[in-house]
């Protein structure tokens, strides 16, 4: 007898194209997600390691020149010349001494400067940045009498804004000094906005001074 010939359903060439175009949709679809969630941490993480360098470099800022102008023995050492600890400041850079051991010399004697060839901010010329720090800047501020917060002394004409009274001729009566510093992480997403760059402040009172 003669044999039957049976035929299987299966896909056309038609088929098979779409399908494959629609699975390699998804798939793109699916690994621009996976990339831009990737990048997104990655930018946390740049963020997170410039906030952690700026909060170092503050905090041992603040320690220092919160000692300002610290002598036990109740006279202002004069081996370095001072006003009450202060030697001298600027728009970036604070010089200070104070008597750690209470015999009368000053020595400690701390200066804050900034270099901005090689983007470090220095202590005593010891670098406490990593070649990431982009701006650094100290302002002075006297002691508040009212309600509203004094306004700050001059380092520059007209400099900072709404400044008054010469930094120079008020060692004496600075207060309260204000450091902001501009940290870029030293990672970097060429992609995705570059290299972070945080800037945080913080505020030192002189404790000793008006002693």
């Amino acid at each position: 007898m003669p044999k039957k010939t049976s035929y299987q359903a299966g896909f056309t060439l038609l088929e098979i194209l779409v399908s494959t175009g629609l699975s390699l949709t998804l798939l793109g679809a699916i690994y621009a997600v996976f990339r831009a969630q990737t990048h997104t941490v990655k930018g946390q993480e740049s963020r997170m390691e410039a906030h952690e360098y700026a909060l170092s470099v503050l905090d041992t800022i603040v320690r220092e020149i919160r000692n300002t102008g610290y002598f036990p023995s109740g006279v202002a050492c004069t081996n370095v010349a001072n006003t009450n600890g202060v030697v001298s400041g600027g728009a970036q850079s604070f010089r200070l001494v104070y008597d750690a051991d209470a015999d009368g010399t000053c020595e400690e004697d701390v200066a804050f400067t900034y270099d901005s060839t090689n983007r470090e901010v220095l202590r005593n010329g010891v670098p406490l940045t990593d070649g990431n720090a982009t701006d650094i800047q100290f302002t002075y501020y006297p002691q508040q009498t009212g309600l509203g917060a004094p306004a700050p002394y001059c380092v520059a004409t007209g400099v900072p804004s709404g400044c008054t009274g010469p930094l120079s001729a008020n060692y004496s009566k600075v207060q309260r000094i204000n450091i902001a510093i501009t940290i870029q992480a030293k990672s970097s997403d060429t992609e995705f906005g570059g290299q972070s760059t945080i800037t945080m402040s913080s505020s030192a009172d002189l404790r000793n001074h008006g002693l």
